[in-house]
């Protein structure tokens, strides 16, 4: 199997391993007591699981042969990958201020992830890869339906709602994009180490 396809899966799925686990820490610690350990430890395994076959396949990438003929275009230093990611940083803080300003600072997790789906239509050229368009999808569809939830369920303790339907959500969107790609990888390289 050739280095260069390694390698970006391994990349793909570790940033998305790494990224899901903030996202899924944050959305467990919104659930109350007997919840908020069992969906650590879930969100810890499962994140966990994906970075170890990540690394898997890093390592294997250095042992693997390039045999491209051209050298691949490294997708983190495009111009649009640039754009998309600069955009939403500058996004961060803008919406922050504004809803916070505005009086809807429970609203700022909802936006962060609309506007991390909508940095997510950048990285379709940059990475030439559909499966963006869905996680943009995904993410913000995600991010706009939390505006409609309760900030918070029930008492004594509370569930906070919005937090833990974005920050569990987003972390599952993140694991589902990356496990069909760390699936056939897998099917790839025990097929090229059988022949």
């Amino acid at each position: 199997m050739e280095a260069t396809h390694l390698h970006g899966a391994a990349m793909s799925i570790l940033i998305s391993a790494g990224f899901a686990l903030g996202w899924g820490i944050s959305g467990s610690l919104a659930l109350p007591g007997n919840w908020r350990i069992p969906a650590l430890i879930l969100v810890v395994l499962v994140s966990l699981g994906l970075a170890t076959v990540g690394f898997k396949f890093y390592r294997r990438a250095k042992q693997s042969p390039n045999q491209s003929a051209s050298p691949a275009v490294n997708p983190f230093l495009t111009t649009p990958y640039r754009i998309a990611v600069t955009a939403m940083l500058i996004a961060f803080p803008v919406a922050g201020r504004l809803l916070t300003v505005s009086g809807h600072p429970d609203a700022i997790m909802p936006v962060i992830a609309i506007l991390v789906g909508l940095h997510f239509l950048g990285l379709v050229p940059a990475f030439r890869s559909g499966t963006f368009v869905w996680v943009a999808g995904a993410f913000c569809l995600l991010g706009a339906t939390a505006l409609f939830l309760p900030v918070q369920l029930g008492s004594s303790p509370p569930i906070e709602l919005r937090s833990a339907f974005v920050g569990l959500g987003c972390a599952l969107i993140l694991w589902l994009s990356v496990t069909p790609l760390a699936l056939t990888t897998s099917r790839q390289v025990r097929s090229s180490s059988a022949n």
